[in-house]
């Protein structure tokens, strides 16, 4: 007779065995529902259920799994084995593997990736953020965009985000000359945006360069530049909330800032010292 452990794996291989005879969108479900880090721990179960998990649908790839995502041959790994949709793509990088993030765009690209999520780690003060491969543009299915400390890619020929209805970016640098138009560009492009938010963007731009955000759908608007901001905001009829964060740039059409925001329930303006990084609200209406 076997030893009582050996007895207990072999009864719960046979009991994983029998799930295998649940019809196929049942066992997917079920897959799906217990996230990626346990799918992929079924393949110990037995070796009917080896390769089992990389037939489901769609995974999500999220930092937020436990650690399991900060080893970048982690999500090399997952990327190889499963040929399907990746919906979902959050991870968060430090500066030694931040450039891996370009070996993983190309594929993303073609996964049909909805929910993006890139946050990259680089400190110096002489040095650019990574540059994004792109492919990144060429992810079309995107419902949710958000980069944390990158350089933006030049505009490839074929690219567009119809779907986008959530736009982050913090600490991304536009180093073409036209750096402006092509934030203005992203933006425009967007048909759907309901949520804008800008934090501590670089435009590669003269100061007499201005760009115009128009976003007929948009509902949250976030601005916070360390420069004058070139912006114009024009038709922005469904704007629920704005807070803009001017620094200690009072700027010169303010007055055509404040009328483009004046359907906005909640508003928020604030200046800031640099010294202490103080913020001071100098006006806040919630109606």
């Amino acid at each position: 007779m076997p030893p009582p452990r050996r007895r207990k794996t072999e009864a719960a291989a046979a009991a994983a065995d029998v799930l295998l005879s649940l019809p196929t969108d049942v066992l997917d479900d079920i897959l799906a529902r217990v996230g990626l880090r346990d799918a992929v721990r079924t393949s110990v179960l037995s070796r009917a259920w080896t390769r089992r998990w990389e037939f489901i649908p769609s995974i999500d790839i999220s930092a937020d799994d436990g650690g399991m995502w900060k080893a970048p041959s982690a999500v090399d790994g997952i990327l190889l084995r499963f040929p399907g949709r990746v919906r979902r793509f959050h991870v968060s990088l430090d500066k030694a593997t931040s450039c891996r993030v370009n070996d993983w765009l190309p594929t993303l690209s073609r996964r049909g990736v909805e929910s993006l999520s890139l946050k990259l780690r680089w400190h110096g003060q002489y040095f650019w953020p990574p540059r994004l491969h792109e492919s990144f543009f060429c992810c079309s299915g995107l419902t949710v965009l958000n980069l944390s400390t990158c350089t933006m890619p030049s505009f490839p020929l074929n690219w567009g985000f119809p779907n986008l209805r959530s736009l982050i970016l913090s600490n991304v640098m536009f180093l073409e000359e036209d750096g402006h138009y092509q934030l203005q560009e992203i933006i425009e492009t967007s048909p759907l945006l309901e949520e804008l938010r800008l934090v501590k963007i670089y435009l590669q731009r003269y100061i007499d360069m201005e760009f115009v955000i128009q976003a007929p759908n948009l509902r949250c608007l976030t601005l916070c530049f360390i420069e004058e901001f070139g912006g114009i905001l024009k038709e922005l009829p469904r704007l629920h909330s704005a807070a803009i964060d001017m620094w200690n740039h009072v700027q010169s059409n303010f007055d055509e800032l404040l009328a483009t925001l004046v359907q906005a329930r909640n508003l928020q303006l604030h200046l800031c010292t640099e010294d202490g990084w103080v913020h001071d609200n100098f006006f806040i209406l919630i109606r």
